[in-house]
């Protein structure tokens, strides 16, 4: 099954079209949502990057940025987890601090497979309304939670992951995981 965004829609497998701002099924040929008014621009641009919608359009400019923010709010939350798991351990002579990004890239995996697969969000994502979905708009399950996040093991991973996504992905709100997983952040 494909997914693409096409301006305020986007096309799930055999041309069912749901408005991306609110989320409504569209009929084919409408040039507004009927339950929000969005504009709905027809798939003339399907040929372009994700990252040349990124740079075009200031909607997806401004996910991106809740993105942004979503993780260093949830960086912060996974650090002072792993200070306090580091100290207890440490108590206990098991843990090394040169151990600590490993440990940290490890809670990180844990903490958003577990709070995306349970709540389909991460406190990050909660605080600036964002979501994570399969391409049927469910929420995701554990597998497809872990194939998404085993990027965040390491910063530089997560970094190429992004990167990736936005040359080769048709779905600007997709890292390349995201595409193997079949899941996207709205």
């Amino acid at each position: 099954m494909f997914f693409i965004f096409v301006d305020h829609s986007f096309v799930l497998g055999n041309a069912l079209t749901f408005c991306r701002k609110c989320g409504t099924e569209l009929v084919e040929g409408v040039k507004f949502c009927p339950n929000c008014g969005a504009s709905i621009k027809q798939p003339a641009g399907l040929h372009e990057t994700a990252a040349e919608r990124i740079m075009s359009e200031s909607s997806l400019q401004q996910h991106w940025v809740k993105r942004i923010i979503a993780i260093v709010v949830d960086s912060i939350i996974v650090g002072i987890a792993t200070t306090i798991l580091g100290l207890l351990t440490n108590l206990a002579g098991i843990f090394n601090w040169l151990n600590f990004p490993f440990v940290m890239g490890l809670i990180y995996v844990l903490y958003f497979t577990i709070t995306e697969s349970t709540y389909g969000y991460t406190i990050g994502k909660r605080l600036v309304n964002l979501k994570v979905v399969r391409a049927d708009r469910q929420k995701p399950n554990l597998q497809s939670t872990f194939i998404r996040n085993i990027s965040k093991i390491h910063f530089l991973l997560l970094l190429l992951d992004t990167i990736v996504g936005f040359f080769t992905s048709k779905d600007p709100h997709q890292k390349y995981t995201d595409q193997i997983a079949h899941t996207t952040i709205v």
